[in-house]
């Protein structure tokens, strides 16, 4: 059917798919239903991961275990990082969508293409780095949480390897001048994010509104 054959032949979707683009992109809210989504879709794989820590639990200690494979470790932990990237973006969109959105436009206007006018602070996968701009006060071990889960996201929970092989190591400098190792999860981690994540919206100040809030 042609456009004329539709009766849409005066609407300008440019404009229309841009307005759509901006109210998702420059929204608290779209980003906040994201980071619920995430949590409980890595939620349906949180009984794998419990039986894997079991097995290797028992295999440790010499007593004999069915086989548990290791499908969905680094999936969890990626799904949890996304989670968590969602609401540190949320934050920094709740306090800057307007400019967000006035740069994103006044980038448009010079001529840009728009993947390029797209804000950096929303690009990264860096949550220790997000955590910051959004004025998180991180617990002790968060951090270490945070760095963990960034590897996870950018490229240890859906790839092989890193663009850099420097970035094999696993290591990376803290907060605290000391380097430490990025490349481990554990048992108690599973028991961590399922109080630190839930606690993230009102820490950071966000409004949900159909989601039990499960912090302590």
């Amino acid at each position: 059917m042609s456009p004329n054959q539709s009766g849409d032949a005066h609407v300008d979707w440019s404009v229309v798919h841009r307005s759509n683009f901006e109210s998702a992109a420059f929204g608290p809210n779209k980003w906040i239903q994201k980071g619920i989504d995430l949590f409980e879709s890595a939620k349906l794989l949180e009984p794998k991961i419990q039986a894997l820590w079991s097995y290797w639990r028992s295999k440790s200690e010499g007593k004999p275990a069915a086989h548990v494979s290791n499908h969905y470790l680094g999936p969890y932990f990626m799904l949890l990082s996304f989670c968590v990237e969602n609401f540190l973006k949320a934050a920094l969109i709740q306090s800057g969508s307007a400019q967000y959105k006035r740069d994103f436009r006044s980038c448009l206007e010079s001529g840009a293409r728009s993947g390029k006018c797209f804000p950096s602070d929303l690009k990264t996968h860096d949550l220790f780095d997000l955590s910051v701009k959004a004025s998180l006060i991180l617990h002790e071990g968060e951090e270490d949480l945070l760095r963990r889960l960034s590897r996870c996201a950018e490229w240890a929970g859906r790839y092989p390897s890193p663009l850099r092989y420097e970035e094999m190591s696993g290591a990376e400098r803290f907060s605290d001048g000391e380097d430490y190792s990025l490349s481990w999860f554990g048992g108690c981690d599973v028991e961590k994010l399922n109080s630190f994540i839930p606690s993230l919206p009102q820490r950071l100040g966000l409004h949900t509104r159909h989601w039990e809030e499960k912090a302590p």
